[in-house]
């Protein structure tokens, strides 16, 4: 009995840790105007980001395949959804997620577009849109297509997104605690019988 009270308890804590949100990045803020962010972590590893205004070429020292971060639709998808879920929250540093004119390059209340690219052809960049409102529940990403020659100077509620892999190794997620605290209790759930079976068949 005591043995599926634990593992009810395990469950229960793992049940928990996967419920729990993403730990947020730490935000770089100058004068209150959230400038990037540094530990994003995206598919296990930890990035920096920088929002930054200009031409593709300007912000990524060239406007090919091989200057972008990301190189895949699904690989920016998931950059755009972890700048949703960590970097743009409200917090004692801002509230960066309410008030989209808050992110550098941004200087409308109602949206933020944070554009990620991901490809170049012909003078035409594909990019993953992360579009911040100021209202929380219409977040969403969708992909586009923009000229390369475009400067996002010109574009009030438009800014590049450049992120570079961090020096600090990233932190595991919650869901991969979870994972971890449920496989160490059933091990041990099944230690602790396996002893037990083992003392009954020798009584």
């Amino acid at each position: 009995m005591k043995m599926i009270k634990g593992l009810y308890a395990t469950v229960a804590l793992a049940s928990a840790l996967v419920a729990m949100p993403a730990v947020a990045a730490t935000p770089i803020v100058s004068s209150g105007k959230l400038m990037g962010a540094t530990g994003v972590t995206i598919g296990g590893a930890s990035y920096d980001v920088a929002f930054l205004d200009g031409t593709c070429s300007s912000v990524f020292g060239g406007c090919s395949t091989s200057n972008f971060t990301f190189t895949t639709l699904s690989s920016a998808f998931a950059a755009g959804n972890a700048l949703l879920s960590q970097v743009f929250v409200d917090s004692a540093a801002g509230a960066f997620d309410t008030h989209p004119n808050l992110t550098n390059g941004c200087s409308t209340s109602i949206v933020c577009n944070i554009l990620i690219p991901f490809a170049e052809g012909n003078g035409v960049v594909l990019v993953k849109d992360t579009v911040n409102t100021a209202t929380s529940s219409l977040d969403f990403t969708v992909p586009l297509a923009i000229s390369a020659n475009v400067s996002t100077k010109s574009l009030p509620s438009v800014v590049y997104a450049k992120f570079t892999p961090s020096l600090t190794a990233a932190v595991p997620e919650p869901g991969t605690w979870a994972m971890m605290l449920a496989g160490f209790g059933a091990m041990g759930a099944a230690l602790r019988y396996r002893k037990r079976s083992t003392k009954l068949s020798f009584a």
